[in-house]
C-alpha cells in the first residue's frame, strides 16, 4: 500500500473511532442484545402448538419473555428488527391468551403489540392487533372500544391497499351490528365485504360474507333472498371443501325449508350436515342437526323419530354440557310425549327444560359479572401502563439530559483527539519521505540481488560450456563421461538460481517447479524420452543452499537410472520422485526406477553414492536404500531444512 494512502486510512480511522465513542452510549444495550434468533425460534414452536398442546405453549412463551427480557427496546435508537420482535411476542402471548380464555390478558397483549409494531409503522401487523382486540372487547361487551378499534384497522389496511384485510374486518363490524340489533348497518358493512371478496375473487371472504347477510336477509324476514344467498355459500364452501362450513350452511338452508313447512326439502338438508358433522367428528354439529331432524318429524307426526332424534340431541348436549341444546332438545321431547300422552316423561322433560333455563341464566349472569370484572380490570391495568408511560417518559427525557451532557464531554474529548491527530498526521508527513527513501533502498538491493542471481546462472553456463568443449577434445570414454556428469551438477545448480531470477523469490523456492525443470533438463541431455519420470510432492518451500544440495543428489541418481537401471529391455520404464515434508522442517525425498535393481557402479563404496551421503549429511539427514518388487530400486534422502 502507498504510504500517503496508508497515513490517509491512519487519520481516517482515527476519526470514526471518535464519532463511534459519541454514540455508544445510545447503542451499546442494543449491540449486547442484538441477536433476536432464540426468541424468534420459541415464538415459532409457541404458535404451532397453541391450540395444540398449550402447556407445552406457555413453556416456550416463557422462554420467549426471557429472551425479551435481555433486549433493550425501549430507546428511540432500537433497530427496527428488535421492536417487531418484540411486537411478535406480545401478538403470539395475545393468541394463547384468548385460546386459554384469558380474555382481558389477551386484549392487553395485543395492544402491546400494536404499540411496538406502530413505533416502527408495522401497518399490517398493527391492523391485526386492532382488529384481535377488537374481537375480544367485542366478546367482552365492550362494543363501543370494539368499533373503535375495527375502524381504526380499516383505516391502516385501506391506507395499505389490503383489501383482504379490510373485508374480513367489515365482515367483524356487521356481526357487531347484528348483535346490537342494528340490522341496516350490518347490512352495509357485509355487502361492502361481499363486494371486495367479489372483485377479489376471494373464495373463503366470499363464502363468510354470503353465509352472513343470508343470516341477515332471513332476520328481516325475506327468506327467498336467503335462501338464494345460502345456496351461493353452499356452492362456494363446496369448492373450497370446507365440511364444517358446509355442514352450517345447510343446517341454515334447512331451516328456512322447515320454516316454510317444507318439510322433505328441510329433512334432506339436515341430514346431509348431520352426515358431515358426523364423518368429521363434530358431536356438537351432530347434536343441534338431531335436535333441527326431530322438530322436522315432529312437525310431520311421526312421533317415534321425532323422539329418538330428540334423545340423540339430549345425549350430545348432557355429554357436552351445551345448556342451549339441552333446553331445545328437552322442550321437543316435552312436547312429543304431551302427544303421544306420556305424560310422567313430559313432567321430566318439562323439568329438564326449567332447569336448563336456570343454567342459562346463571351462566348469562356469571358471563356479565366476569365480563364486567375483566372490564375493570382492563381498564385498572390501562390505568397502570398509562402510568408506567408517563414514568417512562419523565426517565426518557431526564436520560435525553444526561445524554446532551455527555454528548458535550465527548464533543470535547474529540476536538483534542483531534489537535492529537494533526500533530500525528504532521510527524507522519514527516516520516513519509524516509519511508520513500528506504523503499527505494530496498528496490535497488532487490535489483541488485536479482542481479547477482542472474549472473551466478550465467557463470554457471559458461563453465559448463567450456567443460563440455573441452570433453569434445578427450578420446577417453570414461574421462568423457565424468565430464558430462560434472556439467550435468552444474546444470542442477544453475537451475535452482535460474528459478530465482525468475521468481524475485531468495528465501523459500518452490521445490516442485525446481524438480520437474532438473529432471526435464536431464532428460533432454542424458536420457531416453521414452522413461515415464512421474513427481509427486506437497510442494515444500526450500532454502536455496537445501535445493542445490538436493539437486546434486537428485542428478546423481537420475543419471545413474538412465545409465545402467533400462539397459535390458523394459516395457514401460519408469521413474518416480517424490518430495513430502514429514514433520517441522523434516523432509523426505524417495527415489524410485522399475529398473534391473541398484547398479554395483552406485554401491556403498561409489563415488555417486559417497557424494550423495555427504550432500545429505551436510542437511543433518541419511540415505536408506531399500528392495521392493515393484520398484527395485528405492533410495529414500531424509534431511533438514536448516
Amino acid at each position: 500500500m502507498p504510504e500517503n494512502q496508508s497515513i490517509t486510512n491512519l487519520f481516517f480511522a482515527c476519526i470514526a473511532i471518535a464519532f463511534l465513542a459519541i454514540f455508544q452510549n445510545a447503542n451499546c444495550q442494543e449491540d449486547i442484545s442484538a441477536d433476536t434468533t432464540e426468541l424468534m425460534k420459541h415464538l415459532r414452536i409457541a404458535e404451532s402448538l397453541i391450540g395444540v398442546d398449550n402447556s407445552e405453549a406457555e413453556k416456550h412463551i416463557s422462554s420467549a419473555e426471557s429472551a425479551v427480557n435481555t433486549l433493550s427496546y425501549t430507546s428511540e435508537s432500537t433497530s427496527e428488527h428488535i421492536v417487531k420482535s418484540v411486537g411478535h411476542f406480545h401478538s403470539v402471548k395475545g393468541y394463547y391468551y384468548y385460546d386459554s380464555n384469558q380474555l382481558n390478558e389477551a386484549v392487553q397483549s395485543f395492544q402491546k403489540a400494536e404499540v411496538q409494531f406502530e413505533r416502527v409503522n408495522a401497518k399490517k401487523e398493527r391492523a391485526e392487533c386492532l382488529n384481535n382486540s377488537a374481537v375480544i372487547l367485542n366478546t367482552m361487551g365492550n362494543n363501543l372500544e370494539a368499533i373503535n378499534n375495527y375502524h381504526e384497522a380499516i383505516s391502516i389496511y385501506e391506507e395499505i391497499n389490503d383489501s383482504i384485510g379490510k373485508g374480513f374486518a367489515f365482515n367483524n363490524v356487521s356481526r357487531l351490528y347484528r348483535q346490537q340489533g342494528d340490522v341496516g348497518q350490518a347490512m352495509e358493512y357485509i355487502n361492502q365485504a361481499l363486494e371486495i371478496s367479489e372483485s377479489l375473487k376471494n373464495k373463503d371472504l366470499q363464502s363468510l360474507a354470503l353465509n352472513s347477510k343470508a343470516g341477515l336477509l332471513k332476520v328481516t324476514g325475506d327468506t327467498t333472498a336467503a335462501l338464494s344467498t345460502y345456496k351461493k355459500a353452499l356452492s362456494i364452501r363446496k369448492e373450497v371443501r370446507d365440511s364444517i362450513g358446509i355442514a352450517s350452511v345447510l343446517n341454515n338452508i334447512g331451516s328456512i325449508f322447515k320454516s316454510r313447512k317444507k318439510y322433505d326439502d328441510a329433512l334432506r338438508y339436515f341430514i346431509q350436515a348431520k352426515e358431515i358433522a358426523y364423518t368429521k367428528g363434530y358431536k356438537a354439529g351432530v347434536g343441534h342437526t338431531n335436535n333441527n331432524i326431530g322438530e322436522v318429524y315432529y312437525c310431520l307426526s311421526n312421533y317415534r323419530l321425532a323422539e329418538e332424534n330428540g334423545q340423540s340431541a339430549l345425549s350430545i348436549a348432557n355429554e357436552l354440557n351445551i345448556l342451549s341444546l339441552k333446553q331445545q332438545a328437552a322442550d321437543l321431547l316435552k312436547r312429543v310425549y304431551e302427544k303421544t300422552g306420556d305424560w310422567k316423561n313430559a313432567f321430566k322433560m318439562q323439568e329438564t327444560v326449567i332447569k336448563a333455563k336456570e343454567q342459562i341464566v346463571n351462566q348469562e349472569t356469571r358471563d356479565i359479572a366476569q365480563r364486567e370484572s375483566m372490564r375493570y380490570e382492563f381498564e385498572k391495568e390501562r390505568a397502570l401502563d398509562k402510568k408506567e408511560e408517563e414514568q417512562y417518559m419523565r426517565l426518557q427525557k431526564e436520560k435525553s439530559e444526561r445524554d446532551q451532557i455527555y454528548y458535550i464531554a465527548i464533543g470535547l474529548v474529540t476536538l483534542l483527539l483531534l489537535l492529537l491527530l494533526f500533530f500525528v498526521f504532521n510527524r507522519l508527513k514527516s516520516a513519509k519521505e524516509q519511508n520513500k527513501l528506504i523503499l527505494k533502498q530496498s528496490n535497488e538491493r532487490k535489483l541488485l540481488l536479482q542481479e547477482v542471481h542472474h549472473r551466478v546462472k550465467n557463470n554457471f553456463q559458461i563453465v559448463s560450456s567450456l567443460l563440455r568443449l573441452q570433453s569434445y577434445s578427450i578420446e577417453s570414454e570414461s574421462l568423457r563421461n565424468s565430464f558430462e556428469e560434472a556439467v550435468s551438477r552444474i546444470n542442477s545448480m544453475a537451475i535452482v538460481h535460474d528459478i530465482i531470477y525468475r521468481q524475485e523469490k531468495f528465501s523459500a523456492i518452490d521445490s516442485k517447479e525446481y524438480l520437474e525443470k532438473l529432471i526435464k533438463s536431464l532428460q533432454k541431455t542424458s536420457g531416453d524420452p521414452n522413461i515415464d519420470i512421474v513427481i509427486h510432492t506437497d510442494r515444500p518451500k526450500l532454502k536455496i543452499e537445501t535445493l542445490i544440495h538436493l539437486g546434486i543428489a537428485l542428478n546423481e541418481l537420475v543419471i545413474n537410472s538412465f545409465k545402467y537401471a533400462f539397459n535390458d529391455l523394459k516395457e514401460r520404464p519408469k521413474i518416480k520422485v517424490t518430495l513430502n515434508e514429514v514433520g517441522p522442517q523434516r523432509f523426505e525425498l524417495i527415489y524410485q526406477d522399475n529398473g534391473i535393481g541398484l547398479n554395483k557402479e552406485l554401491s556403498k563404496s561409489s563415488f555417486g553414492m559417497e557424494l550423495i551421503e555427504t550432500l545429505i549429511e551436510h542437511l543433518d539427514g541419511e540415505v536408506v536404500i531399500e528392495n521392493l518388487d515393484e520398484w527395485k530400486t528405492t533410495i529414500i534422502l531424509r534431511f533438514s531444512d536448516l
